[in-house]
């Protein structure tokens, strides 16, 4: 799969969820993500055109999972793993 150019948001209430879509998307545009889970209603900008490529590892994420979230439904919502 190639590297996608995606923005990165975090939650303002748990700073371990994070929202990814595509670059340009406005967050304040999508229910999706608020609907099923409260902690993203309050978002904050945490990477902008982020490279994401989905073949790489990073730490405490499902890379793959993000990667078809973003093309299926246009988001992507993960919680980052510390311990990773």
């Amino acid at each position: 799969m190639n590297q996608m150019s995606v923005d990165l948001y975090q939650s303002a209430t748990d700073s371990e969820k994070f929202l990814a879509l595509p670059a340009g998307t406005d967050p304040a545009e999508l229910m999706g993500p608020m609907t099923f889970d409260r902690d993203y209603a309050q978002i904050k900008r945490y990477r902008e055109a982020f490279m994401f490529d989905p073949s790489e590892a990073y730490a405490g994420v499902n890379a793959a999972k993000i990667a078809a979230d973003i093309l299926t439904v246009k988001w992507a919502t993960y919680r980052r793993d510390p311990s990773s």
